[in-house]
């Protein structure tokens, strides 16, 4: 990412956070129910001492973690649908979510999951493991195995990473085929869940989700408030840089619930 798009982000967060100040000040986000239980499922990047724009610092993720795990019953993702479809959801869930497979999840991110005994949710790109993306080192395939060994929850981020929206149906497939294959190769367990690349998804595609066989797929619609009979646009919230604990208690807490699945 250049210094141009890290600009662009960080205004695109400044004209969120102002819609959200709009929402909780015009008393909408008291009125706003949307369909769900409020499960509050957070996207992390990288965790690195050189944060970029949706990066979080080591210290700053241990805050985060020490908190959620005082807060919520934290579950993986495909362990929070089971609980829902059998009736057996905590009273307070929520999810940690990882995407990209970035090896500073390895180095900074585990320990901390592990110390607390979470077991979080890492999306991958088996078609980068021990390569870069967007300049950041990717996580080896022996990362990823150990990770899965260790407990975690290992689901597909698309093989390459593309814009789904704009494949044609072949290649939009192959990604979502090859990417289930590939890490039920390497971890010996399909993965239930997918997240979808830069979160850029419509009816086709998450069409193409379900016939792959996976039964969950993650968005970065960030409301709090979760649909789990529509598995297939389930929101995330993302976690900047720029967001400390107060705004990320904010952010579980439904002051970004104003963004709504549309497809």
């Amino acid at each position: 990412m250049n210094r141009a798009d890290r600009r662009r982000a960080i205004v695109r967060e400044r004209g969120r956070r102002l819609c959200d100040g709009l929402f909780r000040r015009t008393g909408l986000k008291r009125r706003c129910r949307p369909k769900g239980v409020r499960c509050p499922i957070v996207l992390y990047h990288g965790v690195t001492d050189e944060p970029g724009p949706w990066d979080v610092t080591p210290s700053q993720f241990r805050r985060h973690v020490d908190w959620l795990s005082a807060t919520f019953d934290l579950l993986p993702i495909s362990r929070a649908i089971e609980c829902w479809r059998n009736g057996t959801l905590p009273a307070r869930p929520a999810v940690i979510t990882f995407d990209d497979g970035l090896a500073s999840t390895i180095e900074y991110a585990l320990p901390v999951l592990e110390e607390y005994g979470i077991t979080a949710t890492h999306y991958v790109i088996p078609g980068l493991l021990g390569e870069r993306f967007e300049s950041k080192p990717v996580m080896t395939r022996d990362d990823a195995v150990g990770l899965y060994d260790q407990g975690q929850e290992i689901g597909a981020h698309s093989m390459t990473h593309p814009d789904l929206t704009v494949l044609s149906e072949s290649r939009l497939r192959a990604e979502f085929v090859e990417s289930r294959r590939a890490l039920a190769v390497l971890v010996d367990d399909p993965p239930r869940s997918f997240a979808y690349p830069s979160g850029a998804f419509d009816r086709r595609v998450a069409s193409a989700a379900a016939e792959a066989g996976f039964e969950t797929a993650t968005t970065v619609v960030a409301s709090d408030v979760v649909d789990f009979d529509r598995p297939f646009t389930i929101p995330r919230i993302t976690v900047m840089r720029t967001h400390d604990l107060e705004t990320l208690e904010s952010l579980v807490s439904g002051s970004r619930r104003w963004q709504r699945v549309v497809s």
